[in-house]
């Protein structure tokens, strides 16, 4: 008995009840009226009857309204969407955007093991394309979303007045995507395009639609209209505009100069305190190989050593730095000629003589780690707000990401069909990299006391470039060495030297020359210099494409110092100078 009662209790508890019997539906009939309007809109009426077995509340039709054309993504304006029965009463209706479709939900209550007549009224915008000069209604009228049969299927096209009948060309295709089937009758009358299929579509089959006629009988929206569509259609294409306003306002507030638009006006003596090499950094923002060269040469200049011609036979011209006196401790020397110094002849001066060959040879010994303390000198200096380099990395690191993203979808992908988002989001993006690229170069920002340094400089640049003879003349004859440096610097040392053309000069104490000293030769050597470093410099680049931990700026800067200064001692350097000038 017990176990009789406990089998009728599973029996209850896992039977189907009887009400629960499986739900279907079929679509007995599908009528579409499409009407074009002259402003190339286009209005759907799709009247649907459906077969229901088991209860159904609601229904719902998808209707894609995104596509790409010519890698860009358009989307459809489907506006106006309403659902009324076959009373003409209007049903509850909510209109939803999955992904790519839309999707009109409509209640049917109590639909039960009957047939329900609805009306789905839509209005289209963007239906309609015009190109080669012909205007084209390219439009899946029942859609492939279906997961039933449509056992009867009519289309009806209304076209305008305007449009003349016996231009219009019409096909259709039937069944799943990508089919290319013509199972269909087409008749027109005036106006009117009829479109029936031969037989019934199979759940996941469509009726897709092509009509097209001359152009020049419609209204199209205009550019602005199409413009805003896009805009809102796909986000992602104003991101370089927001993107672009963005770094105009970064530059703005943190890397336009002050006093840009003051003018300049002749100085006749380098700033005071600046460095040639200081100097060419200071007007470009950028430690170039040239800055080096008017460093050695300013040096030499000023005695700490000398530049010697060597030639030895069968082999290309070389040239020799001599060491002519201690720098270490010398308060004349700035942090970054320190570092000049030490990289040549080493951080404790041992060496005296230095071929540029070995340099050639060995780029550690000089290049970056100078540039590295000419940048940090200029900030110390409050020339900049921060090393220019490390602003330009910044941003074009932000630059280099946003171009990689696109770059590596594409990659990852290998083909455009296998993106996940659109080819117009990614060249967004990538154009996005491309202009924070583009603004990295001048975001560098000099402060209020650079600025008016960089002034001087430019004036003094305007004086070398178009000395008066007469000036010249009156100057002592050691004037095309002093101010050499400076020349070289700022680019502009072939004309300084030629100022001094028919002008009695002195010959250089800190260079020696295989051949006599003449204008002209000097002129020369003094480019084959410049050349044969900066060749030193860029060949070293090659050759040592990262450098070594052990002589970083930082590191060189700290062997310097700790061969200047023992226990106990006082380093006599910049540091002492700025006391002096503090007391």
């Amino acid at each position: 008995m017990h176990r009789m009662c406990f089998g009728l209790v599973l029996l209850l508890l896992f039977s189907p009840p009887a009400f629960a019997q499986p739900r279907s539906y079929s679509i007995e009939s599908l009528k579409v009226f499409m009407q074009v309007h002259p402003d190339a809109s286009l209005m759907v009426d799709e009247t649907i009857t459906f077969l229901f077995k088991g209860p159904h509340q609601e229904i719902f039709r998808l209707i894609p309204h995104r596509y790409e054309r010519q890698g860009v993504e358009h989307a459809l304006r489907i506006t106006s969407a309403r659902v009324v029965d076959e009373n003409g009463q209007p049903l509850k209706t909510e209109v939803s955007y999955p992904g790519r479709y839309v999707k009109i939900t409509a209640s049917v209550p109590d639909a039960q093991d009957t047939k329900r007549t609805i009306t789905i009224r839509y209005r289209v915008h963007r239906a309609l394309q015009s190109a080669d000069s012909q205007d084209e209604l390219y439009w899946n009228v029942t859609g492939n979303e279906w997961e039933a049969p449509i056992r009867s299927a009519e289309v009806t096209i209304a076209l305008p007045r305007e449009v003349p009948m016996e231009s219009v060309r019409a096909l259709a295709y039937m069944g799943p995507l990508g089919a290319a089937r013509q199972d269909f009758t087409l008749n027109h009358t005036e106006r009117f395009l009829y479109y029936q299929p031969l037989r019934a579509l199979r759940p996941r089959e469509g009726l897709t639609l092509v009509v097209g006629w001359p152009s020049g009988h419609l209204r199209f929206p205009s550019r602005l209209r199409e413009l805003g569509w896009l805009l809102f259609d796909q986000p992602w294409v104003t991101l370089p505009f927001v993107v672009l306003a963005g770094c105009l306002a970064a530059w703005y507030r943190m890397g336009r100069d002050p006093l840009r638009f003051r003018s300049m006006k002749p100085e006749y003596e380098p700033p005071e305190g600046l460095r040639p090499g200081e100097a060419g950094t200071l007007v470009d923002e950028t430690a170039h190989p040239r800055d080096v060269v008017a460093t050695l040469v300013d040096l030499a200049v000023r005695g700490h050593l000398t530049i010697e011609q060597v030639s030895k036979p069968f082999e290309e011209r070389d040239y020799l730095f001599k060491l002519q006196k201690p720098w270490m401790g010398d308060p004349a020397v700035a942090p970054f000629e320190v570092i000049v110094l030490a990289q040549i002849f080493g951080a404790g001066g041992v060496s005296k003589l230095k071929l540029l060959s070995e340099i050639r040879r060995d780029y550690n010994a000089i290049a970056q780690p100078i540039h590295d303390q000419l940048y940090r000198d200029l900030v110390e200096k409050k020339y900049f707000l921060a090393p220019p380099q490390t602003v330009r990395r910044f941003w074009s690191l932000v630059g280099g990401l946003g171009l990689a993203i696109p770059l590596g979808t594409l990659w990852a992908a290998g083909a455009p069909d296998g993106l996940p988002v659109s080819l117009s989001t990614l060249a967004a993006f990538a154009v996005s990299g491309l202009i924070v690229l583009g603004f990295a170069g001048v975001m560098p920002r000099k402060t209020l006391r650079g600025t008016q340094v960089k002034l001087q400089v430019l004036g003094f640049q305007e004086f070398l470039e178009r000395a008066e003879k007469d000036r010249l003349k009156r100057l002592a004859p050691d004037t095309l060495h002093k101010w050499l440096p400076y020349a070289i610097a700022l680019g502009v040392e072939e004309a300084w030297i030629w100022n001094f053309d028919e002008i009695a000069v002195s010959e250089p104490e800190w260079y020696e020359s295989i051949s006599p000293f003449t204008l002209h030769g000097f002129s020369s050597q003094l480019r084959g210099f410049a050349r044969e470093v900066q060749d030193a410099w860029l060949e070293g680049r090659r050759m040592m494409p990262r450098r070594a931990p052990g002589l970083s700026p930082a590191r060189a800067w700290a062997q310097v110092k700790s061969s200047l200064c023992g226990p106990g001692t006082r380093h006599e350097g910049a540091g002492a100078r700025s006391d002096r000038d503090g007391r």
